[in-house]
């Protein structure tokens, strides 16, 4: 059976920063669960600003346009986008993919294992 694909996304605010602790957690999770990490994303840029402004947000959707992926995982809602516009259009491109985010502070998935929202 084919492991499950999934991406990391990781951003902090200010170059101060670090996203060390996302990633080694939703890695720890990925491995438990039984997840092939197949790309790691991540940045230091506010998340009020725009996804065009977010050089590794865009990259993430320009992968899943041409790879196979099932699962974007994130530590929690603010690290996708502080801009519920952003947030809700990002859904909206993983739904169409049948891509699930899950939300890892919240133990939440945004599809069910059927693929269904």
């Amino acid at each position: 059976m084919e492991k499950t694909k999934a991406i990391i996304y990781a951003r902090v605010s200010t170059q101060g920063q670090d996203y060390d602790r996302q990633l080694a957690e939703l890695r720890q999770y990925a491995d438990r669960i039984g997840y092939d990490v197949v790309k790691t994303f991540s940045e230091k840029i506010s998340g009020a600003k725009k996804v065009e402004e977010r050089q590794a947000m865009t990259e993430l959707l320009n992968y899943i346009e041409v790879n196979k992926v099932d699962k974007v995982l994130i530590y929690e809602c603010s690290r996708l986008s502080r801009r519920a516009v952003d947030f809700l259009s990002i859904i909206e491109i993983l739904n169409e993919k049948k891509i699930s985010l899950y939300i890892h502070q919240n133990g939440l998935e945004t599809l069910l294992p059927n693929g269904e929202t």
